[in-house]
């Protein structure tokens, strides 16, 4: 275990590069990047925190995200991010890479079923097609086969087809979020063949391995985050407690938990192996550990 100050204060989102050679960190006071072998700091941008999720780019070089509603990108010695689009539209929040490294995706902000799925091609940041009457989402995720594209936001959850932007399975929220607060997290297992998704308190699965989208069983826990280790059947969550949750898919109970007394913990990621994972913290630290100890 190893602790990273990154002096951007509470840390609302963190990513790894798909090489595992750098950390992304979305803090309240700007975005920054990380050595992961060193900690040492490579680059930031001070005043731009980022709405809740930060991506690398297939290659490791450059970040996306979304600040102040809108939708930037950053390489990674450089400090100065670059505006994606033509800055005419607000963005949710929710990004996302396609896991082939060949589409990056996010949500414009606006009421449900009038936003837009915005896509661009990659390596080159083209504008592609993308799709009408999607909601606002906060967070996104594609499946690890590229069949499906989820994401949550304040009023629900929705489960589509990547391909054609058709709807799978939605969940609304009936459950008042707490103040000020915005969806957790959605996340699928490494054979996508489970997706979970949740707020606050309680986090819900659905079985998409046939096919059909089948509700699951529906777990109470507080957290901030969670996340299926891309290299083990184990699913994680963190929240205010200061401890790490490392659950069972198969019966949806605690197997490991840790505790580094570094209050509470804001967000969660995986290393693309899942041999390590990285926790941020409420006053603006990392958490790096190992998963098998």
């Amino acid at each position: 275990m190893r602790v990273i100050e990154t002096g951007l204060g509470a840390v609302r989102a963190t990513a790894v590069s798909p090489d595992g050679r750098r950390l992304a960190v979305s803090g309240e006071h700007g975005l920054a990047l990380f050595e992961w072998a060193t900690g040492e700091r490579v680059s930031g941008v001070p005043g731009t925190a980022s709405t809740g999720q930060v991506v690398f780019g297939p290659t490791g070089t450059w970040v996306a995200h979304v600040a102040s509603a809108q939708l930037l990108h950053l390489y990674g010695d450089d400090s100065s991010p670059a505006l994606l689009g033509d800055g005419s539209e607000k963005f949710a929040g929710g990004v996302a890479i396609s896991p082939d490294g060949r589409l990056l995706a996010a949500t414009t902000d606006g009421r449900p079923n009038r936003a837009r799925l915005v896509l661009w091609s990659l390596p080159t940041l083209k504008p592609a097609p993308g799709f009408e009457f999607w909601p606002p989402l906060h967070r996104l995720a594609f499946s690890p086969n590229g069949q499906f594209l989820a994401g949550v936001w304040r009023q629900g959850f929705e489960l589509r087809f990547a391909v054609s932007g058709g709807i799978d399975y939605s969940y609304p929220s009936t459950r008042p979020l707490r103040s000020g607060g915005a969806p957790n997290f959605v996340s699928f297992d490494r054979a996508s063949r489970t997706c979970t998704f949740g707020w606050d308190d309680q986090f819900h699965v659905i079985d998409i391995a046939t096919g059909t989208s089948k509700r699951g069983p529906t777990v109470r826990d507080t957290f901030r985050d969670a996340a299926f280790s891309p290299g083990a059947d184990l699913f994680a969550t963190v929240g205010d407690n200061g401890r790490l949750k490392f659950w069972s898919p198969a019966t949806w109970t605690v197997v490991r938990e840790y505790d580094w007394n570094c209050g509470p913990l804001t967000c969660l990621a995986f290393t693309a192996d899942g041999s390590a994972g990285v926790c941020g913290t409420a006053d603006g630290r990392l958490v790096q550990f190992d998963v098998d100890q």
